[in-house]
């Protein structure tokens, strides 16, 4: 399956980084369009939206992404634990586009983070290298309804 491509943006200044895209950069944005699975076009369409904005300026690179559940959950508390059993969020950063050696970070609905860096995919045998921590990263969630409440609608 071949990536889309999404135009990231230069915006001046820093973006409000609290979890939510009520910022006036982020409405200046474009979303990428809806996520899908990457196993292919054989796959079933996700049933709830997955979307993103993303800009940079001279300090960071920015990830804003908006995903649809109806029943948020998350239990891992603890940084670095491997949390994709939780509801996440995954952003993977291949800088030069080969699908090697990139870095990988999460984020589940309690916003514990997780990163880590893989030499190769899992489906090739990459082996994850953990504890790769991003100086400055910073990150932030906003749950609109209930946290782990499966009686909520």
């Amino acid at each position: 399956m071949k990536p889309r491509r999404y135009q990231c943006r230069r915006v001046e200044g820093p973006i409000k980084i609290d979890g939510s895209l009520d910022d006036p950069a982020w409405q200046e944005l474009p979303w990428t369009d809806d996520f899908v699975d990457i196993t292919g076009k054989e796959a079933l369409r996700p049933y709830f939206q997955t979307r993103v904005k993303m800009a940079w300026d001279d300090d960071y690179f920015y990830v804003g992404a908006q995903l649809e559940e109806p029943h948020v959950w998350g239990t891992i508390t603890k940084k670095n634990e491997v949390m994709f059993e939780d509801n996440d969020f995954e952003g993977f950063i291949d800088p030069d586009g080969d699908g090697l050696n990139y870095y990988e970070f999460e984020i589940n609905a309690l916003g514990t983070i997780w990163e880590l860096s893989l030499p190769k995919p899992y489906g090739e045998g990459g082996v994850p290298i953990l504890g790769c921590n991003l100086d400055g990263l910073k990150s932030a969630v906003k749950v609109r309804g209930s946290l782990n409440d499966p009686t909520d609608e």
